[in-house]
């Protein structure tokens, strides 16, 4: 799919394994990143990622171990976009992502881990 991204963001096939910073990519290419997008649609299948940074929820209208439904909160660089329910796709697809971009540009700071941990606890019974 052709878009004009911003400097440095980059549309790329299927992430096939990561392995520290390097990303390998089925067409056999590889890159180092600082934060990865994913966008795997309605699938929440994760295979090619290490176990610990894989998404395991038992609440997908709240997705339990994610700050504001979206980062990871040891790995403050990896986001999970869409990861609820598919309620309100579009709209919700756009503010997790300005939500993200926003962090990414350091326009909003994130708390520490106990603090992301509080946030997403009360949202759970």
């Amino acid at each position: 799919m052709s878009f004009s991204w911003p400097e440095k963001f980059k549309t790329v096939p299927l992430l096939q394994r990561v392995n520290g910073r390097t990303c390998t990519f089925k067409d056999g290419t590889s890159m180092d990143v600082d934060t990865i997008i994913f966008c795997t649609g309605y699938k929440h299948h994760f295979p090619f990622m290490r176990r610990d940074l894989q998404l395991k929820t038992s609440n997908r209208l709240w997705p339990d171990s994610l700050y504001e439904g979206v980062v990871w909160p040891t790995h403050p660089n990896l986001f999970y976009l869409g990861m609820q329910d598919q309620w309100f796709t579009f709209n919700m697809f756009d503010a997790q992502a300005w939500y993200a971009r926003d962090v990414i540009l350091g326009r909003i700071a994130l708390p520490d881990i106990p603090g992301m941990e509080k946030e997403w606890q009360k949202w759970l019974p």
